[in-house]
């Protein structure tokens, strides 16, 4: 059962709207979720809709999960049809049937390496490689070389009898263009469709969903502000078609923010000063505020200094008073966000030298390496029966593996990933030592895969575990914290600029980059600090121009305490290095 007061006008007017399409603009922290959900419900019980024609589209099974649980408590133990509520590429999965099987990651980029490649393509690693071709198959690029390199790319992966992730999404949208019988029973089947996080749709499932629906009852919600997977497909005017194909689609915005504190909310309405504003729900002040720092090591010292207050100090000179303690965190409170690794090193020796507890996200998470996948990859085999892949291994290594994943009842996980790790003669690594640290808290072999399958979606955040959050923008969407640093917040990072910018100017178009940036700040739900450095890496730095346009009174600026110290002894250290190359 829904409760209709516990929602605000425009959430109200979106869940009670009639049949047709529906864009609702859902801005972060607007409650979109539980729009969503209730919608559903909402045509269930009131519009007497069978649950069965209901279908919901998300793009991660984290999100189609907990909509899943939303939806269920909503509707109570009643026994009846459940709406389905899943990913495109389960649903693809489910239309295709029989067994598939999919290629791995390690696999993939295996199969890459090994392509021919024209000239145009040379320079480019397996895994740029690897998100091209998979942009051609969704039909958000198009180049000649490109399109070549997948047809081989495309017979490989057959050869192998095999399939990727895309597979799915082109199988379905080949077969719904030339099967008009299977067109219409799914028409039949699914009367309404509602898709979330709209933003974040491609062009070939934009055309799966004209094809999947036999009339006009769909409901889209998302933010176009927060359209950051350009890189990977998503198409950034993905709103305006929709306006264009259905000219008499009913729009709704959601403003009324329940996230973050009102000074976090100026800001991001000031980033898109000419898009629907904000309205911040807490009254709780917040701070928000640009730090200008000597350079990445200051950056790191100060992001450390303000943690270890928080927490409530790691000496006599950080600790804070009795009366602050209603204002102690803890560690997962805090997230530090950035462009790219790049601008991270100095910021993660420094979590490493502090033997502070931290954990990477996205981009530099251990989870990404090789070995650690291999390793994984290694474990469910012996959780799940199935041989394991070998492919790489000397004869004797693939022996003792299989021996050694046949005899693991009983055994811990973190002890299974040491022997896998000794058996392969892995060298111990810093993410070997992490990856292995974290598996310390379970029990069974069970839990440990559940676990890896679990973050694997959050790019593998996990937000049990008490420690600093280190992660890029791109892989912070839909993640909030009380407390956000937003490193390295300077032109050339944030915007990005590589050195191939001259030439490919639409890679990463300063809009997207602005996009990013209001992404990283509407994170924050009580404090929000923006660090810029003078210099980094030994070249002048300047402070990103999305922060400069912004007013002092939304965004206050300050200069770091320590500013002046650190520079003087960096002119020391200049000196003495100066002095020893004489000798």
């Amino acid at each position: 059962m829904i409760d209709l007061e516990s929602l605000n006008r425009e959430q109200r007017r979106a869940v009670e709207a009639g049949d047709g399409p529906l864009l609702i603009v859902a801005g972060p922290g607007t409650g979109k979720t539980k729009t969503l959900t209730m919608r559903i419900v909402y045509l269930i019980e009131h519009d007497h809709v069978p649950a069965d024609h209901i279908l919901a589209l998300t793009f991660t099974k984290k999100a189609a999960e907990e909509m899943s649980s939303r939806v269920e408590h909503l509707l109570g133990s009643a026994k009846r049809a459940r709406p389905h509520i899943t990913t495109f590429h389960a649903l693809c999965h489910e239309l295709l049937g029989g067994e598939l099987q999919f290629i791995t990651e390690p696999q993939r980029l295996q199969v890459i390496k090994q392509l021919s490649r024209p000239t145009t393509l040379k320079q480019m690693s397996p895994r740029e490689l690897g998100l091209r071709i998979s942009r051609v198959k969704n039909k958000a690029e198009e180049d000649e070389d490109l399109t070549k390199m997948v047809v081989a790319y495309d017979a490989a992966l057959e050869e192998l009898g095999m399939l990727d992730f895309d597979d799915l999404l082109t199988r379905v949208d080949a077969l719904l263009s030339s099967d008009e019988t299977v067109r219409n029973k799914l028409h039949e089947r699914f009367r309404y469709i509602l898709v979330d996080e709209f933003q974040d749709t491609n062009k070939l499932q934009y055309d799966l969903l004209q094809q999947l629906r036999g009339n006009d009852n769909l409901f889209v919600i998302g933010d176009p502000l927060q359209s950051i997977y350009g890189f990977r497909g998503a198409s950034g005017d993905i709103f305006e078609r929709f306006k264009a194909d259905f000219p008499k689609a009913h729009e709704i915005v959601l403003t009324r923010n329940y996230r973050s504190a009102p000074e976090v909310v100026a800001l991001s309405n000031a980033l898109f000063a000419e898009a629907p504003q904000l309205q911040a729900h807490k009254t709780t002040p917040g701070t928000v505020h640009a730090v200008q720092v000597l350079n990445e090591y200051s950056e790191a010292s100060w992001v450390l200094d303000e943690i270890q207050r928080a927490i409530g100090g790691g000496d006599m000179l950080r600790a804070v008073s009795d009366d602050d303690a209603r204002m102690h965190r803890t560690l997962k409170d805090f997230a530090i966000l950035y462009r790219s690794r790049i601008a991270a090193g100095a910021m993660q020796k420094a979590l490493e030298e502090s033997g502070l507890p931290y954990q990477v996200v996205g981009d530099g998470s251990p989870y990404e390496e090789a070995k650690v996948q291999a390793i994984i990859a290694l474990m469910k085999s012996a959780q799940t029966g199935e041989a394991p892949h070998l492919e790489g291994f000397s004869a004797g290594q693939s022996a003792a593996i299989k021996d050694l994943l046949g005899q693991t009842e009983g055994v811990l996980p973190h002890t299974l990933a040491e022997k896998i790790i000794a058996l392969l003669g892995f060298e111990n690594t810093l993410a070997l030592t992490q990856f292995v640290g974290s598996l310390v808290r379970f029990t069974t072999l069970a839990e440990a895969v559940a676990h890896f399958e679990k973050i694997a979606e959050t790019t593998f955040y996990d937000p049990d575990v008490d420690a600093i959050t280190l992660l890029t923008i791109h892989a912070s969407k839909g993640l909030e914290f009380p407390s956000v640093f937003l490193i390295g917040a300077e032109e050339g990072i944030l915007p990005y600029v590589g050195p191939w910018q001259k030439k490919d100017t639409n890679k990463y178009p300063d809009d997207e980059e602005r996009r990013l940036f209001y992404v990283a700040t509407t994170r924050a739900k009580d404090q929000l600090a923006i660090l810029h450095t003078t210099k980094r890496a030994g070249q002048p730095a300047h402070l990103s121009h999305f922060a400069q346009e912004l007013s002092p009174e939304v965004l206050p600026q300050e200069v770091d305490a320590h500013f002046e110290t650190d520079q003087r002894r960096a002119v020391k250290r200049a000196i003495k290095r100066s002095q020893q190359t004489l000798f």
